[in-house]
């Protein structure tokens, strides 16, 4: 054999332990290498921090495995989940919110979790809401990780002046407080603070008093889901909200199209003296003006007929695609412990999805979060079907409120025209 055909061979050897060295370390980093997706935070952070310990213990537990993390913005994360999905390169695992996981469920991008949570020994701790918010057709497609609810936020000193010892706790009783509240106090005939605001531009302060009044926001019949807002409970409830506005003049006149940002900066501005928010805007409020410090009250929705709140959140996830679903079980489960739990909910002032933990003293004995914490109990979300994120997407809530609002329709006639239009979302038919 010549130099040169000795040459030729061994480059051909070569060549081939390179290849089988390429593919082998190609199929370990594939193996390995567990995707998860995150939404971003209003403290990234400190979100950073908390998923480098996460990720590090994970990693000590699993020899050989990297995890890649990927944080996601709210605004086009849908798009960017179903471009993932249809291209075949979703996540192993990510966070939904709760009421997108549904709609991913439908489509048959997430993987059935059922067996595996009941498999928890937990699994009866979950918050009821977010239990409610993975499920589709009886089955779950996600694992509740954190639930974020909503109370009243008021200005303590203001009740104090009007002689108010505490926060009222029937609807009635709340339209008379925000009367109190509401004043005149430049004298130029016109109020320039104001009880509450009716926020027409959000869907989560109107909605809930549909349950309030003891009805569903949608029903599930024979022939499938149907609207009930055209129910004289729900038109009741509605009625009770707007007339915050147009009969009782407690809310300012902009915030027919107001969101809670419009909201939240009337509150802090001392223009506003009542919100419905979530709680880590206690401190928010006072951070952002010293005045605000030791002036503040949380409280419970004042009833109707019983007291509801709009619970939202998260879910954490497997992506039916995923090759590597034991792993990513290990890691949705290892968010679950109380320990992670704990130090999400501070990090983020939301609440962890296990019951049980609420009682740790770092939220049973704080006067904000206690409060709302207990309002969990009385937690609800919208129906669990694929249909509700067109719901939500097209509008049609807050069109509906803004159009009584603005006076354009009836309450009974913008609820008639709402549950039309929900049906047709629905795909029910009489």
């Amino acid at each position: 054999m010549t130099a040169k055909s000795k040459f030729s061979r061994l480059s051909v050897v070569l060549g081939v332990v390179l290849l089988i060295m390429t593919m082998t370390v190609g199929i370990a980093s594939g193996a390995t290498t567990l995707e998860v997706w995150m939404m971003e935070t209003g403290n990234p952070d400190g979100a950073k921090a908390f998923f480098n310990a996460v990720n590090t213990e994970f990693e000590a537990a699993h020899p050989g495995v990297k995890v890649n993390l990927s944080w996601i913005p709210w605004l086009g994360a849908q798009q960017k989940f179903l471009t993932s999905i249809t291209g075949g390169i979703a996540p192993d695992v990510a966070e939904l919110g709760t009421t997108w996981t549904p709609d991913y469920a439908y489509m048959g991008a997430l993987e059935d979790v059922t067996e595996r949570i009941n498999a928890l020994g937990y699994a009866s701790e979950f918050v009821p809401a977010l239990v409610e918010s993975a499920t589709l057709d009886g089955k779950l497609y996600g694992l509740p990780w954190y639930a974020g609810n909503r109370c009243m936020i008021y200005r303590k000193d203001w009740l104090e002046e009007e002689g108010i010892k505490e926060f009222p706790k029937t609807w009635n009783e709340f339209i008379e407080v925000t009367k109190k509240l509401t004043k005149d106090l430049d004298g130029d005939g016109k109020p320039d603070r104001f009880g509450f605001s009716v926020n027409g531009g959000s869907q989560h302060e109107f909605m809930p008093l549909i349950w309030m009044n003891g009805v569903e926001i949608a029903i599930q019949t024979d022939k499938g889901w149907k609207s009930n807002v055209d129910s004289p409970e729900a038109i009741e409830a509605i009625r009770l909200f707007a007339d915050l506005y147009l009969k009782h003049k407690v809310s300012p006149e902009g915030s027919v199209t107001w969101s809670v940002l419009n909201s939240r900066k009337a509150f802090t501005t001392e223009t506003l003296g009542i919100v419905i928010d979530l709680p880590l805007l206690v401190d928010r409020f006072q951070n952002d003006n010293p005045n605000l410090k030791g002036k503040i009250g949380v409280a419970p929705i004042p009833a109707v007929k019983q007291t509801a709140s709009f619970t939202g959140g998260s879910n954490v996830v497997m992506f039916s695609q995923s090759k590597k679903k034991d792993l990513a079980w290990d890691y949705m489960r290892l968010l679950l412990e109380p320990k992670h739990q704990l130090a999400w909910a501070d990090l983020v002032k939301f609440f962890p999805a296990r019951t049980s933990i609420l009682k740790d003293p770092s939220i049973a004995n704080d006067p904000v979060l206690s409060v709302y914490a207990d309002n969990l109990k009385y937690g609800r979300t919208y129906p669990a079907i694929h249909q509700w994120g067109q719901v939500e997407n097209t509008k049609i809530l807050i069109t509906a409120m803004q159009e009584i609002l603005l006076e354009k329709k009836t309450v009974e006639q913008s609820m008639t025209d709402l549950a039309k239009a929900m049906n047709l979302l629905f795909g029910y038919q009489e």
